[in-house]
């Protein structure tokens, strides 16, 4: 009997086994368990969303070029490395040009760092992988701006490092395929809800003229940052969810209220996209499915640029 369930885990047969997993998820919710994700998810509901990414000032060589964004894996004991390494393969299926992880790549201990780390090498990007903080790569509990959540992150950062990944904290990233004479810049913020987030550090020293796109786990301090010249903003950290929605929970809670979820925003001017996450939430509904985001470079408006210095 055991050897007979552990093999329909290895190899599911979807066909038949789908509405057992979905019942499996059913019972998982209403016990509260819709963090612990062990099993791989059904190939049709990852939701992988397509998304055309204009930037003003794009260096030719640049269109067409594909970046993938990826976000909140939570690598931890509740979140198994089968389950993680099942999107490795949707991504590199993508072929992507480079890809974007942004922020709470683990949520476990210290050895969940290699682990990670590990995992994440076997993305194929022709022009590498960037990794940016959230809040859980700091502490398991969240928020914590003491100095052992600083020490966990450098452990992490050390780790990815390691494996050939870039890892952005308050750090800019000049992507320029052989064939472009102008970069792309990318600008990955740190955490926010730690306080390690460093925008003037993060942006000294960047051609304002370049295209830039700003890598920011939490959006809650989008509006903040529009003092910064970037044209898209990538995040995640929200997992779909919106949170104090209600008149009370909104008199309450007023700082807890979330004005960017999930999906693309056009604030003032530029792009904000922001990322469900592959892990937690719940992830049998279908508004909080795991997301993988594929962006498609292209020439915007010359007037976009002008639109943005000012």
């Amino acid at each position: 009997m055991t050897e007979t369930i552990i093999s329909l885990l290895k190899n599911p047969d979807w066909r038949k086994q789908y509405r057992l997993r979905r019942s499996i998820w059913n019972g998982m919710a209403r016990l509260g368990l819709t963090g612990t994700h062990a099993l791989p998810v059904f190939r049709r509901w990852i939701d992988i969303q397509r998304q055309s990414m204009p930037l003003a000032g794009l260096d030719p060589a640049f269109d067409g070029l594909k970046l993938v964004q990826i976000s909140d894996l939570h690598y931890s004991p509740v979140v198994w490395r089968r389950y993680l390494a099942q999107f490795i393969r949707f991504i590199n299926e993508l072929e992507p040009d480079l890809v974007v992880i942004t922020g709470d790549l683990i949520t476990g201990g210290y050895r969940y760092a290699s682990r990670i780390a590990t995992i994440l090498s076997h993305i194929q990007a022709r022009q590498g992988v960037i990794c940016t903080f959230g809040n859980h790569d700091y502490s398991v509990y969240g928020r914590n701006g003491r100095r052992e959540g600083e020490r966990r992150a450098d452990y992490l950062e050390e780790s990815l490092r390691d494996r050939g990944l870039t890892v952005l904290r308050n750090q800019a990233y000049a992507w320029q395929p052989p064939t472009a004479r102008q970069p792309v810049m990318l600008v990955g913020l740190d955490d926010e809800w730690s306080g390690h987030i460093d925008p003037q550090q993060a942006w000294n020293g960047v051609d304002h003229q370049s295209p830039i796109i700003c890598l920011n786990h939490n959006p809650v301090n989008t509006m903040e940052l529009m003092d910064y010249p970037w044209q898209w903003m990538l995040a995640g950290h929200t997992h779909g969810r919106q949170v104090a929605s209600s008149p009370i929970g909104r008199r309450l809670y007023p700082n807890r209220f979330r004005h960017f979820v999930q999906g693309y925003y056009a604030v003032n001017g530029r792009h904000l996209y922001v990322n469900r996450g592959l892990s937690y939430g719940q992830r049998v509904m279908d508004w909080c499915r795991p997301e993988i985001t594929v962006f498609r470079l292209s020439a915007a408006a010359a007037n976009s640029q002008k639109h943005l210095n000012n």
